[in-house]
């Protein structure tokens, strides 16, 4: 089976402190629901409203209380504040790390392949690319990729992109040089179109809020049954449509709570669509959940 990786979001109570009950009550929801592997601290994490602190906690417990794989995200500018996190994700014990390439200062070439070359080397642990240009600003470029893959340095890519083209050529590409390199596809609505040509699996935000869903799309592709497949990827495309709504990732928490599950809002400033209430609403009734 392909792997089915959720990218989970990060509780918060009232005063937008970590709220460790509330972790605990959504991963219980997730490994019930199918789900075992973890996207910790991405994007959909708000890893960039947290300190290194926080993360560090959130790291710790949830591989307290999960069995499953654990991808813990760096995603620092620095290679020095990089290296000061990947330690202290060695030491928790996770299965994985990995980083988006650091941004706003955006290096060079040479600086890029630096980065990723100093954590493989100095942490004992696989490293992945978390590739997401629509928010860091530049898609880090195939032959990159390619060499970090080919030299492994790099074990994998999480690719979030809406363009399905680029993402097939990045999987052509990666898989000739290194066949044992991990591509994942980071968009909702395209997880059926990467698992039919052969990407590793899907890393999804929108797991978190139908779990059940998500999974049952993996069992009835591997079962072969397409059809049942494409008509589950339907459903699963109307709910990423209408969680998009407001600030990132404020919809899937919105959702989550029709579910039963209080994770808080977002970080300010990010701010919560007042219309996403009802359309989310409409959406999870529509589709049975």
């Amino acid at each position: 089976m392909k792997d089915n990786i959720s990218a989970l979001i990060t509780p918060f109570d009232d005063k937008e402190n970590i709220n460790v009950e509330a972790l605990q009550q959504l991963l219980d929801f997730l490994t019930r629901n199918g789900i075992k592997d973890f996207w910790v601290l991405g994007t959909s994490g708000e890893f960039n409203m947290l300190s290194q602190d926080e993360r560090i906690l959130i790291v710790s417990k949830i591989r307290e209380i999960i069995k499953g794989k654990i991808y813990a995200g760096i995603n620092e500018n620095s290679l020095k504040n990089s290296l000061i996190l990947a330690k202290k994700y060695y030491d928790i014990g996770v299965d994985y790390i990995f980083s988006v390439p650091p941004i706003y200062h955006k290096p060079s070439e040479k600086g890029l392949v630096t980065y990723f070359n100093e954590l493989r080397s100095t942490i004992d642990l696989p490293l992945f690319l978390y590739n997401i240009p629509s928010f860091t600003g530049y898609n880090v470029p195939l032959r990159i990729v390619e060499k970090l893959a080919e030299e492994e340095v790099l074990d994998g890519m999480k690719y979030s992109t809406t363009d399905f083209v680029s993402f097939l050529k990045y999987l052509k590409g990666l898989k000739s040089v290194n066949k044992n390199f991990k591509v994942f596809i980071g968009e909702g609505r395209m997880i059926l179109s990467a698992l039919i040509y052969d990407a590793d699996g899907a890393v999804s935000v929108i797991s978190n809020l139908v779990p059940e869903l998500v999974t049952n799309l993996y069992l009835e592709f591997d079962r072969g049954n397409i059809q049942k497949a494409i008509e589950i990827q339907r459903m699963v495309n109307k709910l990423v449509d209408v969680v998009s709504l407001g600030d990132y990732p404020s919809g899937i928490k919105i959702g989550l709570r029709y579910r039963g599950i209080n994770v808080g809002s977002v970080r300010k400033p990010l701010m919560e669509d007042s219309r996403a209430e009802g359309e989310i609403y409409n959406v999870l009734k529509e589709i049975g959940i």
